[in-house]
């Protein structure tokens, strides 16, 4: 049974915690057919707290990281906080790069529903958890390479050097733009041809078609992109492969993210926004960095995400076994 009380109190923490939305702003609410029934919820917890909200119906993506139309990108522009409460992603999209490029915020909330909503990991303390976020960024701005191990045999160096660390607390004000609540991660976009080695994917593919898995999937990571995907589930080695190649693109293959889950409330739930942010997981996310500060341009995104990681940048160790050692 839906609680109309408790996801009133979460709509309104993503609105003035997240997004802090003031009286004399505007914001635009992008939703899509799988998402219309909540949008009440917004323009109800609008109208409590003071704030104007605007909604916007816009067509389902096939696939994260597609661009919106022409018409959808210019409204955005013309908001203070853009919230995009779609089932696919627009994080990686020029039209959301444009919009923080003139000021604006983007708040990224892809996959939401009455059980996301109703998730403590929602009203998480995004502030409190701010510090370590920023101080991880911080590492991987000021580092070479990325070293990632797991119990379940991942063994994967990364170089990232001239690579800027992305600090993304799951808030968005004046010097974060971005920001996917209930995710809270430091991430960092490796060079595209400098990724090596195995990664042994036990926790989930943030995709409908795979979601938690219940057996590990195999990535072979040669010249920073996949080149063999293996599992003992047939249908996993299928679905990965299907994912890639509909994109008809070699880039889409390219390790391009690095990610590191910071919010102590997240579980892994075969949501991308959970699955990205749960403590201690490390995710690697495949295809597009355009617009988080790498080379790599396609029109999509998918990420693999890794329990209980241990991660170096250069000498300093982040995570031990999914515990943070800073």
């Amino acid at each position: 049974m839906v609680d109309h009380n408790k996801e009133l109190i979460a709509v309104k923490h993503l609105l003035s915690h997240c997004g802090n939305l003031k009286a004399e702003e505007s914001c635009l609410l992008l939703f899509d057919a799988t998402t219309k029934d909540l949008t009440g919820k917004f323009l109800e917890a609008a109208q409590s707290l003071g704030v104007k909200l605007e909604i916007l119906e816009i067509e389902v993506a096939d696939r994260h990281g597609k661009e919106p139309t022409p018409e959808v990108a210019k409204r955005m522009e013309g908001a203070n906080l853009v919230m995009g409460f779609t089932k696919m992603s627009l994080a990686h999209t020029k039209a959301r790069q444009k919009l923080c490029a003139l000021g604006g915020r983007y708040l990224s909330l892809p996959g939401y529903s009455h059980e996301l909503l109703l998730d403590p990991c929602i009203q998480a303390n995004y502030h409190g958890q701010f510090n370590l976020t920023r101080a991880i960024s911080d590492a991987f701005t000021a580092g070479s390479t990325v070293h990632v191990k797991t119990a379940a045999g991942t063994d994967v160096r990364l170089g990232i050097i001239g690579r800027e660390g992305n600090c993304c607390p799951g808030f968005v004000n004046e010097n974060y733009s971005l920001g996917s609540p209930p995710d809270i991660e430091s991430n960092v976009s490796p060079v595209e041809y400098l990724s090596e080695g195995i990664a042994i994917i036990d926790g989930s593919v943030a995709c409908d078609e795979i979601g938690l898995l219940e057996t590990p999937i195999e990535l072979k990571i040669s010249g920073g992109r996949i080149v063999e995907v293996r599992s003992a589930r047939e249908d996993y080695v299928a679905k990965v492969n299907n994912l890639f190649s509909r994109i008809n693109d070699p880039k889409a293959y390219v390790l391009a993210e690095c990610g590191i889950g910071l919010n102590p409330l997240a579980k892994l739930t075969g949501n991308m926004l959970t699955d990205e942010g749960a403590l201690g997981c490390v995710h690697f996310g495949f295809g597009s960095n355009i617009t988080v500060g790498g080379l790599n341009d396609v029109p999509f995104h998918v990420d693999f995400i890794m329990k209980d990681a241990s991660l170096w940048i250069d000498d300093l160790q982040i995570l031990n076994a999914g515990k943070p050692c800073l």
